[in-house]
C-alpha cells in the first residue's frame, strides 16, 4: 500500500515538478526566517534570564517635566526608598557605564575595559558564580576587588588569584572573589570595585544607576506609587515650599516622575534613554522581522494551496479510480495530505540547511553570535512546520476527496464557482502582501535616503574623536596635549565638548527666565567648537578667548531653547539661570551673547532637546564631564596625521591605553544604523516574496490556461485575433491585482504611517510608492502570465477538437 502510495506521489511530482519546487522553496524560506527572527529573538530575551533574582529587581528611572526619561537616578533616593517602602528589601548603587583601565601586578600591566565602580552589594543583585573567594569577603573593605573567572585566568594563569594585589587608578586593591559570569546580563564586568568613598549628592543631582530589590510577589504598580510618593515627600514638596510655589505649581515645571522598571524587561522594552552598558535590543526591529516572517509563510501556503487546487483536475481520474476501488473519502484525505506533508517536512529540513548557511553573514550583520543548536527552539519551530503542513495539506486533500467517480471517470471535470473563487481571493492575498512589501520598500528607503541626506546643523567632515579612559586629570591632559598637537601641520583645530554628537556624557537642568523654567541640555565647549563644527550663527557672537566675562557668564543659545524661552527675535542680552550651582554651592545668572541654529546630536528620531553652552572653566566641576578630545584635520595624509596621533597619546597623553579614535560622521551615522538595517531586511525579504510569488503565478498561470486550452481551440477556430486570446487569458488576473492593489492602500498607510511615526524628523506619506506598486505588479502579470498566454494562441487546432 504504501510503496503504491510513493510510486504515484513520485509520478505527480515528477510531472508537475515545477509546483513542487515552488512549494518546498517557498515553506523552505518561510521556515528559515520564522527560525531566524525566533534565534535572535531568543538571543535577545536572554539577558538577565539567569539572574535568580530577576522577577525581583527593578532599575529606578525618572520621567522628567520635558517628556524625556533618564536612566540614571541620584545618590539619595535609594536609602529613603528601602526606608518608606516596606516592599523594598534593598537597593544598588552604581556607575551607569563601566570603564576602562590598566592594570598593574608584578611589574607587568594590561589594559582591561568593562570595570564596573559601585556599591559593595553588588553580588546580591547580580549574583554570578562564585569560583574563588567569597562575595562577604568582598564587602567588608573598600580596598576588595572582584575578577572574572576568564580575567583572572590571563592575569594569573592556573595559580589562585584570591590574595592577589592589583593596582588601577594609583590604588591598590586585593582580590577576595573570582567570579564566573555564565548568559548575557545588564552588567557583565570583567572586574567589580567599590566607591572609595559612599557617593554624596542630593535631588536634583541624577548620575548613577539605582537598582530595587522587592519582596516575592510585589505589585510593580504598587512600588511605583509609594516610590512617587517618596520622591514628592522628599523633593517636591521641600523644593516647591524654597521657590516659593505650591506644588502643583512646582511639580507643573519641574516635576519628576519615578518609574521602576523590572529587570527583565530593560533590554528590548525600556522606556528610558539608555539600557546599560550592553546596549538596548531593537524591539521594534525584532517585531518588523517576526511579522514579515509570517506573511512570508502565509504568502508560501497561499502559493501552495492554490497550486494543489489548480493542478487537481489533473489527479481527477486517479480519484475516481480510487473510490471505485474502495476507498473512503478519509482514506484519501489522509493519503493527499501526507503527500504535503511531506512536502512541508522536506522544506523544513532544507530550511535548517538555509540558515545554517547565512547565520555567519546575519551575525556579521546584527553584530551577534547567534548558533542554531538551539534544539528546544528548533523542535518548536519544527512543531510549526509540521501543523503548517498539516493545514495546507487537508485543504487541497478535501477539495480532492469530493471528486464525484462517477463524473470524473467519464471526464466530465469542470471548475466549480466556489473553486474559482477561493483560488482567486488566495491569489488575491498574494498580490496583497507583495505588495505591502513593495510599498513598504520604497517609504523606508524614502525615510532613510531623508535621513542620510538632511542638513544636521554641523559638519564633522575631516573632525576626528578620540576617547579618554582614565578618569584622573583629563582636562588637564586635554589642555596640555592641546598646546602640543596643534603644532603638527596637518592637524588644524584641537577642540573639545562635554554633549558630544552622537551621544555620550550630558547635563540636564532647568532653565528659569522670568517666569519660565524650561527643562534644558548643558554643553560645556572650548572656545572653537562651534566654528569648528560650522554650526550657523544666528545672531549676536560666538565664545571669544579675549572676551574674559566668556569664562564666567556668558553663554549661547540654540534655537528651540529660544523659542521656548519666548526670546527668539531678541535673545541677546537676556538673562537666564540655570537649576546647577558652581563651586560655591551657589547659583549664578549668565547672559546669552550668541544664538545658533538648531544641529542634530542624537539621531532623527529624537527631537533637538533645548541646549545651551558655556565654556568649560564657566563652571569647574563640569570637567568631570571630559571625555572626548576631537581633532579637524587636513584630508592629505590622514593615515600619517593618525600616526602622529597615536604616537603622542600612547607617549604622553595615556600611557599603556588603546588609542580609539573615529570620525565624527561615522560617529553620528550608527544614530541611524538600526533603520539602515530595517531597510536592508526589507529589501532582502522583498525581494524573495516577489519571486516566490512571480514563480507562484506563473505556474499557476500554467495549470490555469493549461485547463483553457480547449476554450482557446474554439476562440481561434470562431476567427478571434492573438490580441483578444490573450485578454481573456490574462483578464482575471489583472481584475485580481486592480482589487488588491486597492485594499493595499489603506492597509499601507496605517502600517507605515503608524512606522514612521517614530521619527521627530521625517517624510510626509509619499503618494508615488501606492501609484507606484500596482503598475509594477501589472506589469509583472502581464510579462508573467502573458507570455503563458501567448504560447497557448500557437496550439494545434486540431489537437484539440478532433473528438468534437
Amino acid at each position: 500500500m504504501f510503496k503504491t502510495w510513493f510510486k504515484i506521489f513520485y509520478r505527480n511530482s515528477k510531472k508537475n515538478w515545477l509546483n513542487i519546487v515552488v512549494n518546498i522553496a517557498g515553506l523552505t524560506v518561510g521556515f528559515a526566517g520564522l527560525l531566524i527572527v525566533l534565534l535572535y529573538f531568543n538571543d535577545e530575551q536572554s539577558y538577565n534570564a539567569s539572574n535568580k533574582n530577576v522577577n525581583e529587581i527593578y532599575r529606578a528611572i525618572h520621567k522628567m517635566s520635558d517628556g524625556e526619561i533618564w536612566a540614571s537616578s541620584t545618590n539619595v533616593e535609594g536609602v529613603k526608598y528601602k526606608e518608606d517602602i516596606p516592599e523594598i528589601t534593598d537597593y544598588y548603587l552604581s556607575n551607569s557605564w563601566t570603564n576602562s583601565s590598566v592594570v598593574k601586578i608584578d611589574g607587568k600591566q594590561l589594559f582591561i575595559e568593562d570595570v564596573l565602580r559601585g556599591a559593595s552589594n553588588f553580588f546580591s543583585f547580580f549574583p554570578f558564580e562564585i569560583v574563588e573567594g567569597s562575595s562577604e569577603t568582598f564587602t567588608k573593605a573598600k580596598n576588595h576587588i572582584a575578577i572574572s573567572e576568564q580575567k583572572a585566568k590571563i592575569l594569573f594563569g592556573k595559580n589562585s588569584a584570591i590574595g592577589k594585589t592589583v593596582e588601577l587608578n594609583n590604588r591598590n586593591f586585593i582580590i577576595t572573589t573570582v567570579y564566573k559570569i555564565e548568559g548575557k546580563h545588564y552588567f557583565m564586568p570583567n572586574m567589580v570595585l567599590q566607591f572609595k568613598k559612599e557617593p554624596e549628592g542630593h535631588w536634583g543631582n541624577f548620575s548613577n544607576n539605582l537598582f530595587v530589590k522587592t519582596t516575592k510577589g510585589a505589585v510593580l504598580e504598587t512600588i511605583n506609587k509609594k516610590g512617587n510618593n517618596v520622591w514628592f515627600k522628599y523633593s517636591t514638596e521641600p523644593q516647591a515650599k524654597n521657590a516659593g510655589l505650591s506644588t502643583e505649581e512646582f511639580f507643573k515645571k519641574h516635576g519628576t516622575t519615578v518609574i521602576f522598571e523590572p529587570l527583565k524587561d530593560i533590554r528590548l522594552k525600556t522606556i528610558a534613554d539608555e539600557a546599560g552598558p550592553e546596549g538596548k535590543g531593537n524591539y521594534q526591529l525584532i517585531i518588523i522581522m517576526l511579522s514579515l516572517s509570517i506573511l512570508l509563510i502565509i504568502i508560501s501556503c497561499v502559493n501552495f494551496i492554490n497550486l494543489s487546487i489548480a493542478s487537481a483536475t489533473q489527479r481527477a481520474k486517479e480519484v475516481g479510480v480510487k473510490k471505485t476501488l474502495g476507498l473512503s473519502k478519509l482514506q484519501l484525505i489522509r493519503q493527499y495530505a501526507l503527500e504535503i506533508v511531506l512536502q512541508g517536512v522536506l522544506a523544513f529540513i532544507l530550511s535548517l540547511v538555509v540558515v545554517e548557511l547565512i547565520l555567519p553573514s546575519f551575525n556579521n550583520f546584527m553584530n551577534k553570535e547567534i548558533s542554531i543548536l538551539n534544539f528546544s527552539l528548533i523542535i518548536k519551530v519544527a512543531l510549526i512546520a509540521l501543523i503548517i503542513s498539516v493545514f495546507i495539506g487537508f485543504i487541497p486533500a478535501i477539495y480532492l476527496s469530493k471528486f464525484n467517480a462517477v463524473d470524473v471517470l467519464k471526464g466530465n471535470v469542470s471548475r466549480s464557482k466556489q473553486g474559482v473563487f477561493a483560488r482567486n481571493i488566495m491569489l488575491g492575498i498574494q498580490f496583497l502582501i507583495s505588495g505591502f512589501f513593495l510599498t513598504g520598500s520604497l517609504i523606508i528607503f524614502k525615510q532613510v535616503n531623508y535621513m542620510m541626506n538632511k542638513d544636521l546643523g554641523f559638519k564633522g567632515d575631516q573632525v576626528i574623536m578620540v576617547s579618554m579612559n582614565e578618569f584622573e586629570n583629563r582636562f588637564k591632559k586635554y589642555e596640555l596635549a592641546k598646546k602640543e598637537l596643534i603644532k603638527h601641520p596637518n592637524i588644524e583645530v584641537v577642540t573639545s565638548n562635554s554633549f558630544t554628537i552622537g551621544g555620550g556624557s550630558s547635563m540636564s537642568t532647568n532653565v528659569d527666565y522670568k517666569e519660565l523654567s524650561i527643562q534644558t541640555h548643558a554643553n560645556a565647549v572650548d572656545f572653537n567648537y562651534l566654528e569648528t563644527m560650522e554650526v550657523t550663527l544666528l545672531k549676536g557672537r560666538f565664545l571669544d578667548e579675549n572676551m574674559a566675562s566668556d569664562t564666567i557668564s556668558n553663554v549661547i543659545i540654540n534655537e528651540t531653547l529660544a523659542k521656548e524661552l519666548n526670546i527668539y527675535d531678541n535673545p541677546i542680552g537676556k538673562k537666564i539661570r540655570p537649576g546647577f550651582s558652581d563651586e560655591t554651592k551657589k547659583t549664578k545668572t549668565f547672559e546669552v551673547v550668541g544664538m545658533v541654529k538648531d544641529y542634530h546630536t542624537f539621531g532623527l528620531d529624537r527631537k533637538i532637546v533645548p541646549t545651551f553652552m558655556f565654556h568649560w572653566n564657566t563652571v569647574g566641576w563640569v570637567k568631570n564631564n571630559f571625555w572626548k578630545m576631537q581633532f579637524k584635520i587636513k584630508p592629505n595624509n590622514v593615515s600619517e596625521t593618525l600616526k602622529h596621533l597615536e604616537n603622542y597619546w600612547k607617549q604622553n597623553v595615556e600611557q599603556g591605553y588603546p588609542f580609539n579614535a573615529e570620525f565624527l560622521n561615522k560617529r553620528f551615522a550608527r544614530t541611524y544604523k538600526k533603520y539602515q538595517n530595517q531597510k536592508t531586511l526589507f529589501l532582502i525579504l522583498t525581494s524573495i516574496v516577489i519571486i516566490i510569488s512571480l514563480l507562484g503565478l506563473f505556474a499557476l498561470a500554467t495549470l490555469t490556461i493549461q485547463q483553457r486550452l480547449k476554450e482557446v481551440a474554439i476562440r481561434k477556430t470562431l476567427g478571434a485575433s492573438v490580441k483578444e486570446i490573450m485578454f481573456q487569458l490574462i483578464k482575471s488576473f489583472l481584475k485580481i491585482t486592480l482589487i488588491s492593489s486597492i485594499i493595499l492602500i489603506p492597509i499601507a498607510f496605517y502600517f507605515m504611517e503608524n512606522w514612521l511615526e517614530d521619527f521627530v524628523y521625517r517624510i510626509d506619506m509619499p503618494i508615488l510608492p501606492f501609484i507606484i506598486t500596482p503598475i509594477i505588479l501589472t506589469i509583472l502579470v502581464f510579462v508573467v502570465v502573458g507570455l503563458k498566454a501567448f504560447n497557448a494562441t500557437k496550439i494545434d487546432l486540431i489537437k484539440y477538437l478532433k473528438f468534437e
